[in-house]
């Protein structure tokens, strides 16, 4: 018997054509163990959801969320809204906004402050009341930031515009500047400490307050990297992340936008029908920053810690989607709190929860090819080394006796034919011993194996070892 180890995935990478490779790491995520593990890394399901709140009257989905003081404000459908940490959800006012636009929320350094919403040229406030600003000054805002105490708005001409200090409702007809390194439309403001970040079509502009009398705001830089997708920008590790518009994922370093992007993420970037209605979001758990791509199609999450992506699906009442379910995720009351995109649910996460708010947590992971181009191998065994014995009390079968499933495909991922159910132990059950045998010989392009565990216990995966015999 000669066992070799099987390399497990740490990313989802698959190549361009599934011949060459179709490695994915789907609701599950790599973290460094070191050399005190029995292997250097692990891979880990990621969290999963428990519901906080619900809206039943929304007209769709969580659009925006902030959090401020005991409340999270947050958008639904058409309204704002906001809950206490006991999750009792209150009506804060009624917005004639559009369905589909972005949706932007900032709030300034007022004692009592004004909190503040973006959306397709209309501008809304909250103080006391509830209330649309009408200043006249104004001009039609489609993306909203704040900084040094000033909201700041684009527009979609090259302008950018700052309100009064402290004050989403005063504004004053000469205080806009233009972008106009590049005449470029405006696509996202933004800020970074006591920057004001302006992405254009093609190109960025970076402003900082020097207090100056007449605007107090100064150009420091620009670049020619410009924004694709204006609700893919997203604070990540004390920087900012975004799609430029080479349809590459950029972190920003300074004053330049470095790559972060694999072929993979850029290929289903490219192959959207409107890439610009790509939304992001991102949060802080355990030590990790994610950073959460979604569209129709796809949700890629990209870990600043381990500098790898990895992909997020969702079932929903029986149906798998090809993308996570969720929109927005922040941070309130010592929790996060993730927003469905579709319905105006809430929802805590947490690696408490093995499951998403009553549905299935499909981890998935498809391993590189195992082969010895141009020989042949046979597999007489393999052997699995995940966590054992996670089976729970009392419940449904499969989650007291839960199982791993493990498919073989023949003809490099395009098909899994074979499947076989290993089970990892009830509660308790630590010795369970975990492999297969007679899965057959594979064609020189070898075998690629898919490992799913859909059962509501913890998983983690540690490492696979195979009895393989190599023939002429």
């Amino acid at each position: 018997m000669a066992l070799v180890p099987i390399a497990l995935t740490s990313k989802s990478s698959p190549a361009r054509y599934k011949q060459g490779g179709a490695a994915v790491l789907r609701n599950a995520f790599v973290e460094q163990i070191g050399e005190e593990g029995k292997t250097p890394w692990a891979i880990y399901a990621c969290d999963g959801l428990e519901g906080f709140a619900a809206v039943a009257e929304a007209n769709g989905g969580i659009r925006a969320m902030l959090p401020v003081g005991s409340y999270l404000y947050f958008v639904a459908g058409t309204a704002l809204y906001r809950v206490p940490a006991t999750g009792a959800v209150e009506l804060v006012g009624s917005m004639n906004i559009s369905t589909t636009a972005p949706v932007y929320m900032e709030r300034n350094r007022r004692s009592t402050p004004d909190i503040a919403v973006v959306c397709d040229g209309l501008m809304y406030y909250y103080r006391t009341s509830f209330q649309q600003v009408t200043d006249v000054d104004l001009l039609a805002p489609v993306s909203l930031g704040f900084v040094d105490g000033y909201f700041i708005i684009g527009t979609t001409d090259n302008r950018w515009q700052i309100g009064s200090i402290d004050d989403a409702s005063a504004w004053d007809a000469l205080d806009y500047e233009r972008a106009d390194s590049n005449p470029d439309d405006v696509v996202r403001v933004a800020s970074l400490q006591r920057d004001a970040i302006i992405f254009g079509e093609v190109s960025t502009e970076f402003w900082r307050n020097t207090g100056a009398a007449d605007f107090p705001f100064e150009r420091v830089a620009a670049n020619d990297i410009g924004c694709l997708a204006p609700d893919s920008v997203a604070t990540i590790d004390g920087t900012l992340a975004w799609i430029a518009n080479d349809r590459t994922v950029r972190l920003l370093t300074g004053y330049d936008g470095r790559r972060i992007s694999t072929h993979s993420v850029e290929r289903d970037i490219e192959a959207l029908t409107d890439p610009t209605t790509i939304r992001a979001t991102s949060w802080t758990k355990d030590g990790h920053t994610f950073y959460a791509l979604t569209s129709d199609e796809w949700t890629w999450v990209y870990d600043t810690i381990t500098g790898l992506w990895h992909t997020r699906t969702s079932t929903v009442d029986g149906v798998d989607l090809p993308h996570w379910r969720i929109n927005k995720v922040s941070e309130f009351a010592g929790k996060l709190i993730a927003g469905d995109r579709d319905d105006a649910n809430l929802y805590e996460m947490s690696a408490a929860f093995a499951d998403e708010a009553g549905n299935p947590l499909k981890l998935s992971v498809t391993l590189p090819p195992v082969h010895a181009y141009p020989a042949r191998l046979t597999f007489n065994a393999v052997h699995l080394d995940v966590e054992k014995g996670v089976g729970v009390g009392v419940g449904n079968t499969a989650d007291v006796d839960p199982e791993m499933v493990l498919r073989v495909s023949r003809d490099g991922g395009y098909t899994f034919a074979t499947e076989r159910r290993l089970p990892i132990g009830r509660q308790g059950q630590r010795t369970q011993r975990i492999r297969t045998h007679r899965l057959g010989q594979a064609t020189p392009d070898g075998l690629v194996f898919q490992i799913e565990a859909p059962t509501r216990t913890v998983r983690a995966l540690y490492q696979m070892q195979a009895d393989v015999e190599r023939e002429p």
